[in-house]
């Protein structure tokens, strides 16, 4: 009954917002008046209720159904989704797409981390998974018919500089027990990064050092940081 409750609480908490065609949601709070009156409800209205609900959201169906029936396993599903990330990238080589087009499937793949993270609540993820996509766009720079003086390169990298500010910044609110899990592919990415001049150019102007990276010595202040080179109109 109790659990039941729970889980009713839960949708009820969760609604998209309208004003968006985004994954948004805006957390709602409810009084201690109606939690009981919810918990009283006879079971056969709750199952109702809650199908009803579940039957509205097809993400929070899924994140109800990991917590309840664990049908896979967290880190599975972060490797499997690692390695599509890196397959779906590294395809676009031999496609010679455009940089505008790969960054609209860079931003759908975001979408898929965001995804699996709200599903599994997988923190360690959601950077891990971040710092393999910023390995493959980062790599797809140096082929040489991107051009670094192109507005649509310039656009590319800003959002990969984005992304990357915001995932070292997450880093720093994970617990230190769970940063050897990350070294590897901070040190990969800071190497990657590293090797090509042109995009170092770039890199160095927003003030990201890529030492961070490579030592895996992220600044305590790096939030910081990052507001004070946004209000410097950098990082557009």
């Amino acid at each position: 009954m109790k659990q039941v409750s729970g889980l009713l609480l839960l949708l009820l908490n969760c609604e998209k917002s309208e004003k968006t065609k985004k994954q948004k949601y805006i957390l709602l709070k409810f009084n201690n008046e109606f939690k009981t009156a919810l918990a009283q409800l006879p079971s056969k209205e709750k199952d109702k209720l809650l199908w009803r609900l579940i039957k509205r959201d097809e993400l929070l169906a899924r994140r109800l159904e990991f917590e309840l029936l664990a049908p896979y396993d967290a880190i599975d599903k972060r490797n499997e989704l690692a390695e599509l990330i890196q397959d779906k990238i590294f395809s676009f080589v031999g496609r010679r797409e455009r940089l505008s087009a790969i960054l609209s499937q860079i931003r759908y793949l975001s979408g898929d981390i965001s995804r699996h993270v709200y599903i599994t609540k997988d923190k360690v993820g959601e950077i891990s998974l971040n710092l393999v996509l910023l390995q493959v766009a980062m790599q797809l720079l140096s082929n040489t018919s991107y051009l670094f003086g192109g507005k649509n390169t310039q656009k590319y990298v800003v959002y990969m500089l984005n992304k990357l500010y915001r995932t070292c910044m997450l880093v720093n609110k994970l617990h230190v027990d769970y940063h050897i899990e990350l070294e590897d592919d901070a040190n990969k990415l800071g190497e990657i990064m590293q090797a090509n001049s042109d995009l170092m150019k770039y890199v160095k102007h927003h003030k990201f050092n890529v030492d961070w990276l490579i030592d895996f010595d992220i600044p305590d202040d790096l939030d910081k940081i990052y507001k004070a080179i946004k209000k410097q109109e950098l990082l557009k």
